[in-house]
């Protein structure tokens, strides 16, 4: 009898321990500072939500004027802040980033294959709300995730945009080759478009008569790419391009003859860099012409309108040039550093 019962106890109580266990550990009552929740408890169970507002003159972290805090096993998830209406919040930048300068300005950066298109790349704070903050959009000349092949994979990590200029390998499936009767081939984005992507044929079956190389005599006069730079390889088999000096290299950098006397695909040498002209810009001193490759960033001397030294920051961002605001504070350090660099040449 007494084991009769002992057994209905632990159905009765076993069920009421694991819902226990499953439901997560409660949380005390949220502190805050300048604010206030509701509700108002002592303790919230596992997975409450509850919501607070700033008391006058302060503003949540959050984009609204109210925020929700969450309770996840003891822990509140998502800090509770009130912070002083002048105070601006850091944004979030879909499809970029950025970084503080030293004046508490934000400087906006894109990922690879977007760009602001023209927009300032420093947004700066005005009593808690930030000036225009820029939008990153897919570039113009960017493409977007590589057409499916049959029988071929891509041989790199998955993402949706990519920059221009920007190279995918594709490999094809065991007993397959492409066209160029090779097992990988190299594609590229090229004004927002794929160029050469490569097909995938049984190895068996040769997808036409011009599949055997032969040396590069056979096809008659170099193929000419401007600013490129063609170099024989051993025994005269192919041709290997190099670009000059602030050009890139799109398309395959190896050319060979095929029987038949035509040349395989030829690449091209792209601009990568800017132009900056100083003469268009009143506030720099006219020093002429400058180069800056991609990706890379001058600091133009200014015309002095003060007793320090005063420098531009210019950027070339996917062939496009940016020009910052300068004032006394953000360039401080560029203005050490290239004082160092002065002293070093």
């Amino acid at each position: 009898m007494r084991l009769t019962g002992l057994r209905f106890a632990l159905l009765v109580w076993i069920p009421g321990l694991l819902l226990a266990v499953d439901e997560g550990e409660p949380c005390g009552a949220p502190d805050l500072k300048n604010g206030y929740f509701l509700p108002v408890r002592e303790s919230h169970p596992h997975g409450s939500h509850v919501t607070y507002s700033c008391d006058a003159g302060y503003k949540t972290t959050e984009e609204g004027w109210w925020a929700t805090i969450i309770c996840q096993d003891g822990v509140w998830y998502k800090k509770p802040e009130c912070v002083v209406d002048t105070v601006c919040v850091l944004p979030v930048i879909p499809n970029g980033k950025f970084k503080q300068n030293l004046n508490g300005s934000l400087e906006i950066n894109c990922n690879a294959g977007y760009s602001l298109n023209g927009q300032d790349n420093i947004v700066e704070c005005h009593s808690g709300t930030w000036s225009a903050v820029p939008l990153c959009q897919k570039h113009p000349r960017a493409c977007g995730e590589p057409p499916v092949v049959p029988n071929a994979v891509v041989t790199q990590t998955y993402q949706e945009v990519f920059a221009a200029y920007s190279k995918v390998e594709y490999q094809c499936r065991q007993g397959f080759l492409t066209e160029d009767r090779q097992s990988k081939k190299s594609a590229y984005c090229e004004g927002g478009n794929w160029a050469g992507i490569p097909r995938c044929t049984r190895a068996a079956e040769p997808t036409d008569t011009q599949t055997t190389f032969v040396s590069i005599d056979n096809c008659g006069e170099i193929p000419h790419v401007p600013n490129g730079l063609p170099e024989p390889q051993e025994q005269q088999r192919s041709l290997k391009y190099t670009c000059q000096n602030f050009y890139k290299l799109v398309g395959p950098d190896t050319v060979v003859c095929h029987r038949g006397g035509t040349w395989s695909e030829v690449p091209k040498c792209k601009e990568d860099f800017c132009l900056l002209d100083t003469t268009e810009y009143s506030d720099l001193i006219n020093s002429g012409n400058t180069f800056i490759r991609n990706g890379g960033t001058e600091y133009p001397r200014c015309v002095d309108k003060w007793t320090l030294k005063n420098y531009a920051v210019v950027r070339c961002i996917d062939g496009n040039l940016s020009v910052s605001r300068w004032s006394m504070l953000r360039p401080h350090r560029e203005k050490i550093w290239l004082s160092w660099a002065e002293l070093m040449d």
